[in-house]
């Protein structure tokens, strides 16, 4: 294939073009000096502080003013080392910029750690007035509420509200008493209000601070210069103070995940607050604060989404909440009301839930915060005492306000939407059917276009099939109607009924291309030739199994998505399997003993078997039966649900075949003759190179009614029952040979009057026999009750088999007239002469 016919010929200078611009990029990257010029926001094991760094080629100074800090250092590539000063102390400090230039990691002196973060600005305007004591209170409550939350650029205005007295205080203890301030005041409910209507006296004002328990804290504002600041206890007192009023946790502060506990409405107003400005990651602890009790299960977690940034506009549009304000007794059973309107209220009630009682935002919050929203739109902008996070706008928010701002009449309500939102909805409506249409046009296209080149990838296209062409409809459809419907900030008495239909659509659709997809993976594996006849099958049974599956699956993932219970769900699926279950019990038998002959494999296709009472082989495992050709060359179709209860006997999978025969020899056989006869055996199925030599043994048994006699038990060393037939008539043959070499014969079983005379044992033989024996006997090599093992090594498959004389049929018959795969491994193991231990190297006995 031609690069042309990949790329039009106008795509490689646009592709070229591309190249050479993500060079000069990367070339560009590379040789920018890193700049440290901005501001930081740093931290230490022990503290931090907002750093502000300014470049001059390689010389980099900065100052952090919260401790009165300097630093000065070189940059080296992406290392700035350098000293840093402070009144009291120095040091020396190491900084590695990131490959983004956002961030650096450091070292303090020789192994502490000094690390940042690049922020926007530093330096900040406040609005902190210090006219009154309720108004220095409540600016050092938001600024140090601000610090908690990792915004250290606000810890000198902080500490800007605090008088230390006479003490001579370096920066870090000033610190450590302020983070004392900030934890005795955070335990207590303190009323702004009621400090703000009292009037000082005098440049000193005292207020005492009570707590739930009875617990109090004396506040003491001192004036200078016309500006009120909070007096500072000495650190003892401080510290004790705490330790009382820390009692019932043994002097231990809380962590500061104790909020999501939601033991008090303050609890819970910073756990809301705190994750909304986490961001995304955040928002389920902040639905976790919400009474979403009363909220339609379907769409529940979207609705939640929504009103969570419903009360999070609504709570910046109020002011900075200021949490001290806000009650923390975790005994008590008084709702908080934070805010109230005609239109609708912000309550903080308590709930009582499986991990004991919470406190939570109301449901009737919950279903009024949109009119408290469209009503909150008209509230006069506060005084900012600091410019403090300000929550971002969701897409639904931004929709609004510009929709609002090109016509203010779109935003007039009309019943329970406003006006742009009845119109938004059809748009989405129409825009999902107007794309399930033209995406189905564009499937058609593709598959026209791919039949033209090859006409057998016709059958994968999704037109082969209008079941797939649907669900890809009703795919596009779903996806459309359910993102595009996000958008629309609906309420949750509509949004539950349309998200519903767009779910349905979008995972009812999945079925047919889960289906389409399985089809076509079959298909373009048979046509591979990776499907074998008995995986064919296999292979039909785990395309039925896998799509019955994906209904399943389906219909419990929509179940999910309409927030119907899985017993209801699983139940009604059970009803109806059990229906088909009933209708068709021995069909979902035979299935599955289907499966379960090819995960225990008991037989092949191939495979020569006894079932039952009968003998055959099996030729096909099928869905419902299997096939078995029987001797008499019929085929039997047995139900597998019979089959695989059958004793099966698997003749092919056998790795030797047993040769079990008792010889009789007539009464009147000498004990010598008789010993004669069990060694020549005995020699015969040790040389024998197709009989195993353990366990091949000849045992003289005892005398029988008619007979002596003698049992041959031996393994033949082959599988293939021809084959065994020949090897045992064979050494039948040489056993016929040995028992006339020994002067006896057979007995004959049978009453017959003989007239005549008798010629008895040939005594010449018999002689020969016994002098055989009597020569073992005084060599002291008589074999019995075993040979040597030296005798064993000499006999080892001395005996030439096939046997002298045999046709040698490599000659005679052409390979290729030889059919199965058995059948020539038969021919070539006798075209060979046997196995690697006789054949050519066999010799014939003497």
């Amino acid at each position: 294939m031609t690069a042309d016919r990949v790329f039009p010929p106008g795509w490689f200078r646009v592709l070229a073009a591309l190249a050479l611009f993500v060079i000069m990029a990367a070339a560009t990257t590379a040789a920018a000096q890193p700049e440290w010029t901005g501001n930081w926001d740093t931290r230490w094991p022990d503290g931090g502080a907002r750093m502000l760094l300014s470049q001059d080629g390689d010389r980099v100074t900065g100052e952090y003013p919260l401790y009165s800090g300097r630093i000065e250092g070189t940059v080296d590539g992406r290392r700035l080392v350098g000293r840093w000063e402070e009144p009291d102390e120095s040091g020396t400090f190491v900084f590695v910029l990131s490959e983004d230039g956002d961030s650096f990691m450091g070292r303090l002196g020789p192994d502490l750690w000094w690390t940042g973060t690049r922020v926007s600005d530093a330096l900040v305007e406040t609005n902190i007035s210090q006219a009154t004591p309720a108004d220095t209170l409540r600016g050092f409550l938001i600024a140090s509420e601000a610090v908690g939350n990792g915004q250290l650029e606000y810890l000198d205005n902080a500490l800007g509200l605090l008088s230390f007295g006479d003490a001579d205080l370096s920066r870090t203890d000033e610190i450590s008493e302020a983070t004392l301030m900030t934890l005795i005041l955070g335990e207590f409910e303190i009323h702004l209000e009621t400090i703000r209507r009292r009037t000082p006296d005098d440049d000193r004002m005292t207020v005492t601070l009570t707590r739930y328990d009875g617990r109090t804290f004396d506040l003491t504002f001192v004036r200078k210069q016309d500006a009120w600041y909070i007096l500072v206890p000495p650190p003892e007192e401080l510290q004790r103070t705490l330790r009382d009023l820390l009692e019932e946790t043994g002097g231990r502060v809380p962590p500061a995940n104790h909020i999501f506990e939601l033991r008090t409405p303050r609890d819970t107003m910073e756990a809301f607050i705190d994750s909304m400005r986490a961001g995304p990651g955040g928002l389920d602890t902040a639905i976790a604060t919400l009474d979403t009790s009363e909220l339609n299960p379907v769409g529940l977690d979207r609705e939640a989404t929504l009103i969570a940034q419903y009360l999070e506009q609504v709570l910046a549009r109020l002011g900075e909440v200021v949490l001290a304000e806000i009650p923390n007794d975790p005994e008590s059973q008084t709702s908080y009301i934070h805010f109230t309107h005609p239109s609708g209220d912000i309550v903080i009630a308590p709930l009582l839930t499986d991990d004991g009682v919470k406190w939570k935002f109301t449901p009737e919050t919950l279903r009024t915060i949109r009119n408290l929203f469209t009503a909150t739109e008209d509230m006069p902008e506060t005084d900012v005492v600091l410019p403090l996070y300000r929550p971002a706008q969701a897409v639904f928010f931004h929709i609004r306000s510009f929709l609002g701002s090109l016509a203010p009449a779109l935003l007039s309500p009309l019943g329970p939407l406003e006006i742009w939102q009845w119109g938004a909805m059809v748009a989405v409506f129409g825009l999902a059917l107007l794309g399930a249409v033209l995406v189905s046009l564009l499937l058609v296209a593709i598959d026209w276009f791919a039949s033209r080149d090859d006409e057998d990838q016709t059958d994968l296209g999704f037109t082969a099939s209008r079941f797939a062409v649907w669900g890809v409809r009703l795919l596009v459809f779903g996806a459309i109607g359910y993102g595009g419907l996000q958008l629309l900030g609906l309420p949750d008495s509509y949004a539950g009924v349309v998200q519903a239909i767009a779910l349905s659509s979008l995972i009812l659709g999945l079925i047919p291309i889960e289906f389409w997809v399985i089809d076509s993976l079959r298909r373009m594996l048979d046509r591979a030739g990776l499907i074998t006849e008995r995986g064919d099958i296999l292979a039909t049974l785990l395309v039925g199994v896998l799509k019955v599956a994906i209904v399943l699956g389906n219909l419990l993932l929509l179940a999910e998505a309409l927030n119907i219970p899985y017993g209801a769900a699983l139940a009604g699926v059970g009803i109806g399997g059990l229906a088909v279950a009933l209708a068709a019990r021995s069909t979902l038998e035979n299935v599955i003993a289907g499966f379960i002959l090819f995960a225990d494999r008991p037989l092949a296709v191939g495979d020569f078997c006894s079932f039952g009472n009968q003998l055959g082989t099996v030729e096909r495992i099928g869905i419902r039966s299997t096939m078995v050709r029987t001797l008499g060359r019929t085929l039997v179709a047995v139900p597998n649900a019979d089959f695989v209860n059958m004793h099966l006997e698997n003749y092919t999978r056998r790795d030797q075949i047993l040769l079990r025969k008792t010889i009789s020899l007539r009464h009147d056989t000498r004990p010598d003759q008789l010993r004669y006869v069990l060694t020549e055996i005995r020699r015969l199925l040790i040389a024998h190179p197709k009989v195993l030599e353990e366990p091949a043994r000849a045992r003289f048994l005892g005398f029988g009614n008619h007979a002596i006699e003698i049992e041959i038990f031996a393994y033949i060393r082959t599988t293939d029952w021809s084959e065994f037939l020949a090897i045992g008539e064979d050494i039948m043959l040489r056993l016929m040979e040995v028992v006339e070499q020994s002067g006896t014969y057979f007995a004959v079983p049978t009453r017959t009057l003989q007239l005549g005379r008798d010629p008895g044992p040939d005594a010449e033989r018999a002689q020969a026999s016994e002098a055989a024996v009597a020569s073992w006997r005084e060599q002291e090599e008589l074999p019995f009750p075993n040979f040597t093992l030296e005798e064993i090594e000499r006999l080892r498959a001395t005996i030439a088999y096939p046997p002298e004389g045999a046709p040698r049929f490599v000659d005679q018959v052409p390979e290729g007239q030889i059919k199965s795969r058995r059948a020539r491994r038969t021919f070539w193991s006798f075209a060979r002469g046997g196995d690697k231990a006789g054949g050519d190297k066999a010799k014939p006995s003497s």
